[in-house]
């Protein structure tokens, strides 16, 4: 599966492995990998103009976990609500990946919506944005996952009670926290993922933080992330000597 094998580690939830298994075969790039990402653009782009909205690719997630639960809809929808919030930052990610092109008989341009050459990364972000929202869950909140008590922002004392739970979830900036912090080492780990200095660390502020360290580390996820801005794009093609037609 290559880059794409790399996401998640050994501390995430049942529910987060479950989700992932469902998409992280989408991401390889084999041959058998691509035909299954063939089936499932038709799944995506039924009206086949070779583009997907956000609606279409969060209902296209829906119907796959819907697929693969088969006897158990209400688990798939589950999950589906679960995740959610993960699905925006994966389908940004992988829209500015393509050659912007205008979209005939539009205002629009490709670049609001995501391309079938995009697909494949856009599932590797959704298993990357999914298991960075799920270490998000177990600290938020305190609990062991989302539940009521969570409310999508991390205190100080949510993250100093917390953080010890997350070095297992497969990030490079969270895996050595656990074993070098002391109370201001932690203080300002907090303090830098706080990125408008309100207090409280929100889900895009955690997941910026953490893409940063992955790509500051040079990590097979933080090159994945990258690819997203066009000159990594370019370096990413050429290493791979992989065309533009699918990223």
């Amino acid at each position: 599966m290559g880059a794409a094998a790399s996401v998640g580690g050994s501390g995430m939830s049942n529910d987060v492995k479950i989700f992932m298994d469902c998409f992280l075969a989408l991401a390889a790039k084999t041959p058998e990998a691509k035909a299954a990402r063939r089936q499932a653009w038709m799944v995506a782009d039924p009206n086949g103009n070779g583009i997907c909205s956000l609606a279409e690719i969060d209902g296209w997630i829906q119907k796959t976990l819907l697929f693969d639960f088969g006897d158990n809809p209400d688990e798939a929808d589950r999950l589906w609500k679960l995740f959610r919030p993960c699905y925006i930052r994966a389908f940004n990610d992988a829209k500015d990946i393509g050659r912007d092109k205008a979209v005939a008989g539009t205002s629009a341009s490709t670049d609001d919506y995501v391309q079938k050459g995009e697909f494949r990364l856009m599932n590797a972000y959704l298993c990357i944005y999914a298991a960075m929202f799920d270490a998000f869950a177990l600290i938020d909140g305190g609990g062991p996952g989302t539940d009521a008590h969570d409310d999508r922002r991390m205190s100080l004392d949510e993250w100093k009670a917390g953080y010890d739970k997350v070095k297992d979830h497969g990030f490079v900036g969270l895996g050595g926290i656990a074993d070098e912090a002391s109370e201001d080492s932690v203080e300002s780990i907090f303090a830098s993922m706080d990125a408008d200095g309100k207090g409280m660390v929100l889900l895009n502020e955690w997941c910026r933080w953490i893409e940063k360290k992955e790509q500051e580390a040079g990590t097979p996820i933080g090159l994945m992330l990258a690819v997203g801005d066009s000159a990594e794009m370019a370096v990413a093609e050429a290493a791979a000597g992989e065309g533009a037609t699918e990223a």
